[in-house]
């Protein structure tokens, strides 16, 4: 299992709170209003931007369908589940 499996490093996401954030991987999230980033985005997420570029129909669908449920909570408490892991600060 691979967090956010339809987000690429770099992504840029609107999330449900109307907040822009960049995605720099399962535990690093960069919000765009320099707020801290608290339990993280909101849950569903909007895809904005990909490689720096509009994305396509077919990745924002991806992004949407994928997290039109749960949230970045559970996403993580998920993970830690089934690796027995837990992420480095």
């Amino acid at each position: 299992m691979r967090p956010y499996a339809s987000l690429q490093v770099g992504d840029e996401v609107a999330d449900a709170a109307g907040r822009a954030w960049r995605f720099g991987g399962p535990w690093d999230w960069t919000a765009f209003d320099d707020e801290p980033a608290g339990a993280g985005p909101a849950w569903p997420l909007i895809l904005l931007a990909r490689a720096g570029a509009p994305c396509s129909a077919e990745d924002a669908e991806a992004v949407a369908t994928s997290t039109a449920s749960g949230s970045h909570y559970g996403t993580v408490r998920a993970w830690m589940a089934l690796t027995e892991a837990s992420p480095t600060p």
